[in-house]
This record gives structure tokens, C-alpha cells and sequence, in this order.
């Protein structure tokens, strides 16, 4: 019951509002007794002053003052009050005799009120604590007597006291029972909220087995019906966590890719044992322990960083510091838990075996390609020798070699596109950019490609503007780039067509644009056609020559330069390759 604060304070406080309702009907309960009893101490004065004029009025119709003097004394002393009879010319006679001023100035200003208007009145005197009272006696002339009596309300204090006493006497036991009742009352209204703060505790501390057992219609019952049905819900609620929080750990302890989580400033929230295992991270204080103080790698710190200012995903490759080289391939992003806190998810995969087995495959291509490479310049060479050799007539001999020829070029041209795809895709190729006078090389391409476009009655444009900066790149690579494009677009425009190559300079960047008037691209292939080998019509290009890499060995020297590629085309209207390409290059740190 101690514990029980809520009964307490209802119980204080109804014990307070008790006590303050007792004072203020004390206090109004003195006040109308009090005023009952002046009330009916005036009445008797009234009463008393009525008869002493009836008694008095024939001995002053006489003139007879000894007689009056003797009445007052006797009314004085029975009737326990001053009586005082005033003649029609201002005498007071009393007690003691005539006397000309025997009574304070408030009861000659009320005797002489009464005198004068001849009406009765009532007076109390504050300081001396005495009633006045003045009635006219009837005598039927022009002044008339009056008959004064004047009486203290102290002789009367005392009873009045004591009826006080007794009625609050009467009032503290209705307290007494009051308070109990109240107790009672009380108790056993908040008991069940003690019960039930012992469930809700329960609750938070994870039982819910414990039901709270009140039989009731009213109010509480419908409370303890709510937590039970709660303690239900929540149990229900709980074991659904629990069942995701074990699957949720059984597939993040059985994932072959590391996953760490952190909060905003870097503090390590989740670790899996990919992770633990990758980096080797014995043990890991949660909410403590920094990212940066388990894994010593710049590039990856610097990454976290960005995430967290930009709210933007990364992905990016690292390497791993081990007693064995490592390659990941880390995945950054933000994820948002609610409305105010974002934590940052970390996803690493080994990339290491993946890479190698694509070094293989590289070299192996690389390898093949090399060695197809002298078989088919000895067969090229035999095939312009028999061609060139005017001793053969024979129109079959020189039909089937021109398809011999044919076809070891475009074999010719596969192996060179491989080639140069796999140098492309070589991590240790080191290409020399340097600042370029791009013009002279466009000019050479223009010269080339126009000749060309005149056997196949084409128009090939050109447009540079007067003045450009240099470019910084590699000759090569940029005479690859826009040879590729300018192959396939003369290649798949018909006679009568419009090839163009555009160059502009802004805001820092060259825009290459080539553009024809041949049969376009649809739409749904324009994803896939950077990829190898990807042909749109594959029986077409074959018959054109095409090897299907030209588009992939632009994609990687755009990428080499950290430029960007994109295709406008429209079926039967022609193509547009619009190559984006910095001005000078950024330096990046692997």
C-alpha cells in the first residue's frame, strides 16, 4: 500500500478538499448563528421595549418621575438590560433618576432620532459592542416619550461559544467516518491499478505469461481486457522479431559476401562473419568501435565519406592488404531505418578468382589470336601471289580464290579487333595522353574517308569549327575511335546517303558527332549494341564484313578517356553517335 502513489495522492487530496469544505462551512455556520442570534436578542428587545412603554406610559401621563424611575430599576434588573425613558422635552430618566447625560453620544443621536420623527430604530455600537433600541410611546400629542433600551451581546458570547463547540464537535466525527469511508472507497477502486502497473512492467521487461485477473464491468475491467488483449498482441508481435531477427542473422552468417553496417559517424553497427572472416576482425564492440580502426584502407574511408555527404550509392574496386592479395569489388550505400536515421551499408565481394579467371581468358585470347594470326598472313600471301599470277585463266580458279581472299581479310580484321580489344581490357596497359592538335588528324580522316564515300556515290561532310584547344589524348586511340564510327556509317548507309562528322568545343568538353542517313537502329537494340560480338542483323554485317567489336573497342576508348557515348537513331532515317570526351583528364587514384 505504501508503493500505491496513486492512492495516496487521491487520498491526500481528497482529505485537503474534505478540510477545506469543513472550514468553509464552519466559517458560514458561525456567521448565521451568529446572525440568528442577534437576530433574536433584537426581538426580545423589541418585545421587552414594548412592554416597558405600556408600563411606563401612565405615570408619565401623570408626570409621576419617581414611579418611572422606580419601574426602570425593576425592568433593569429582571430583564438584564439598560432601560432609559426620554420626555417630550429631552430628559432622560433611568435607573438612577433624571439625568441629562448618562448614555454615550450614539444613544443621545438615537434618542433623539426617535424623539423628533417619532418612528422606532435600531443601533449598534461598534466600539462599546451595545444594541440601541428606541420605541415612540402613543401618548397622542405633538412630541411624544420614547422608551430606550440598550443591552451588550457579550453576556450572550459564551452561549454562543459553546453552540459553536458543539456543532464543530459534531463535525469531527462526520470527518472521522468520512476519511474511512473515503480510505475504503478508495482502496478498492485503485488496487487494480497497482496490478495492472505490475503487468505493464512485466510487459517491458519481455514476460507476457502473466495475465492481469479482474472481474469487472465498469471502466477497470475494460482496462484489464485492454492489456491482456496487448500482452497477447505484443507476444505475438515479439515472436515475429524474434523469427525474422533469426533468419535475418542465419542468412547474414551463411552469406559468402562481407556486409557492415555503420551509423553517420562511422561507428560499427553489424558485422557479418563474411566480414570477420575477410578482414580479419576478431572482435567488434558494437556502437563503439570505428569502421576506419578495423579496416586501414584510404580509398575506402574517403568512399564512406562521399556517401554519407552526397546520399548517393558507390560501387567501386579495392584492393585488400593480407598476407594474400586481395581484389573486392565494395558496394556503398545510404538506407534510410526511419524518419531521422540513416546508416550506411557496406557490401564487399571478393573479386578476386573472378579477376583472374578474366586474365585468362585475355591471355588465352590474346594467345589464339597470335597464333592465328601467321597461319593466315602465309595463306593471305600465297592467295595475292596466285591472284597476281597472269598464267592462271582459268575464271573458277580466280572466283574461288577472290572468296578465299575475302574471307581471310574479314578473318584478318577479327583477329586485329581482338587484339585491340585486349589490350584495351589490359590493367596494364599504360596509355600515353598528351595534349593533341586534334585537327590535322580529322583532316586525315576526312581526306581517307572521302574517296571512299565517292565509290559509293556518299556525301562525306565535315564541320570544325575555326579555332579548337587541344585535346589530351592518344592519336591512336582517337583515329580508332572515329574510324570505327565512320566504318559502320558508311558501311550501313545506301548510295545517294549523307555521312557527317561533326567536332565541337564547350564548357570544357569535345563533342564528336557522327551521323548518316542509313537504315537506323530500333529501339530496343540500342542497349546492347556496345556489347562484343552483338550484331543487329547478324546475316547483314556478316555479309558486310563486319567482325560485331568495332562499338565495344569505342566504348572502352571512350571509358579510357572518362567520357561518355550515347546513340540517337531512328528506323529507315539514319544514326547518330554522339561522343562526349573531357578536355584534359582528371587524375585518378586507383
Amino acid at each position: 500500500m505504501i508503493k500505491n502513489k496513486l492512492f495516496w495522492k487521491i487520498f491526500i487530496g481528497c482529505i485537503l478538499l474534505l478540510c477545506i469544505c469543513l472550514i468553509f462551512m464552519g466559517y458560514f455556520a458561525g456567521n448565521v448563528i451568529k446572525k440568528h442570534h442577534i437576530r433574536l436578542v433584537k426581538k426580545n428587545m423589541e418585545a421587552n421595549a414594548m412592554l416597558i412603554s405600556q408600563l411606563v406610559k401612565r405615570s408619565l401621563l401623570k408626570n409621576d418621575t419617581e414611579d418611572v424611575v422606580n419601574m426602570c430599576k425593576i425592568l433593569s434588573r429582571y430583564l438584564n438590560i439598560e432601560v432609559s425613558v426620554i420626555d417630550t422635552k429631552g430628559k432622560i430618566i433611568d435607573q438612577s433618576g433624571i439625568v441629562e447625560s448618562s448614555i454615550s453620544d450614539l444613544g443621545k443621536e438615537t434618542a433623539d432620532t426617535a424623539l423628533h420623527q417619532k418612528v422606532a430604530g435600531t443601533y449598534f455600537d461598534d466600539r462599546s459592542g451595545l444594541i440601541y433600541l428606541t420605541i415612540p410611546i402613543k401618548t397622542g400629542e405633538e412630541r411624544e416619550p420614547i422608551v430606550m433600551v440598550s443591552g451588550s451581546l457579550e453576556t450572550d458570547h459564551a452561549g454562543l461559544l459553546t453552540t459553536v463547540k458543539t456543532t464543530i464537535l459534531y463535525m469531527l466525527p462526520a470527518f472521522a467516518v468520512t476519511g474511512i469511508i473515503g480510505f475504503i472507497i478508495i482502496r478498492i477502486n485503485t488496487s487494480p491499478l497497482v496490478t495492472i502497473s505490475q503487468i505493464a512492467q512485466n510487459f517491458a521487461r519481455g514476460n507476457f505469461a502473466k495475465k492481469v485477473e479482474i472481474i469487472s464491468s465498469d471502466e477497470m475491467g475494460d482496462l484489464a481486457n485492454a492489456i491482456n488483449a496487448m500482452g497477447i498482441e505484443l507476444q505475438s508481435q515479439m515472436q515475429i522479431i524474434l523469427d525474422d531477427k533469426n533468419k535475418l542473422d542465419a542468412i547474414l552468417a551463411n552469406m559468402n559476401d562481407a556486409i557492415i553496417t555503420t551509423d553517420l559517424e562511422e561507428r560499427v553497427l553489424i558485422v557479418n562473419q563474411a566480414a570477420n572472416a575477410l578482414f580479419g576482425i576478431p572482435k567488434v564492440n558494437q556502437n563503439s568501435d570505428y569502421l576506419w580502426e578495423k579496416i586501414r584502407n584510404e580509398k575506402l574511408r574517403s568512399s564512406v565519406k562521399e556517401v554519407i555527404r552526397t546520399q548517393e550509392s558507390k560501387t567501386f574496386e579495392m584492393e585488400l592488404s593480407t598476407p594474400e592479395k586481395r581484389l573486392l569489388q565494395a558496394h556503398i550505400s545510404p538506407i534510410r531505418m526511419d524518419k531521422n536515421t540513416y546508416w550506411i551499408l557496406l557490401v564487399f565481394h571478393d573479386i578476386t578468382e573472378l579477376r583472374k579467371l578474366e586474365n585468362t581468358r585475355k591471355e588465352f585470347v590474346a594467345n589464339v589470336s597470335h597464333e592465328l594470326r601467321t597461319p593466315l598472313a602465309s595463306i593471305k600471301g600465297y592467295v595475292e601471289t596466285l591472284l597476281d599470277n597472269a598464267s592462271l585463266d582459268q575464271e573458277p580458279v580466280k572466283e574461288f580464290l577472290a572468296i578465299i581472299m575475302k574471307h581471310t581479310r574479314r578473318l584478318d580484321n577479327l583477329i586485329k579487333d581482338i587484339l585491340e580489344l585486349s589490350k584495351l581490357d589490359s590493367h596494364d596497359l599504360k596509355i600515353e595522353l598528351r595534349h593533341l592538335d586534334i585537327r590535322p588528324c580529322l583532316e586525315n580522316i576526312f581526306s581517307h574517308y572521302k574517296e571512299h564515300c565517292i565509290q559509293k556515290y556518299q556525301t562525306f561532310e565535315l564541320t570544325v569549327p575555326p579555332s579548337l584547344p587541344s585535346l589530351e589524348t592518344n592519336e591512336y586511340m582517337l583515329h580508332q575511335l572515329l574510324t570505327n564510327l565512320l566504318d559502320n556509317a558508311i558501311k550501313y548507309t545506301p548510295a545517294g546517303g549523307n555521312v557527317h562528322l561533326k567536332v565541337v568545343f564547350t564548357n570544357g568538353y569535345f563533342l564528336f558527332e557522327v551521323s548518316d542517313t542509313g537504315i537506323g537502329i530500333p529501339k530496343e537494340h540500342i542497349p546492347r549494341i556496345f556489347e562484343r560480338f552483338y550484331r543487329v542483323d547478324p546475316a547483314r554485317s556478316r555479309e558486310m564484313g563486319g567482325t560485331g567489336l568495332g562499338l565495344s573497342i569505342v566504348k572502352h576508348i571512350v571509358n579510357l578517356h572518362h567520357g561518355s557515348v550515347r546513340v540517337e537513331s531512328t528506323p529507315g532515317s539514319g544514326s547518330k553517335f554522339i561522343i562526349t570526351l573531357p578536355k584534359q583528364q582528371t587524375v585518378h587514384k586507383a
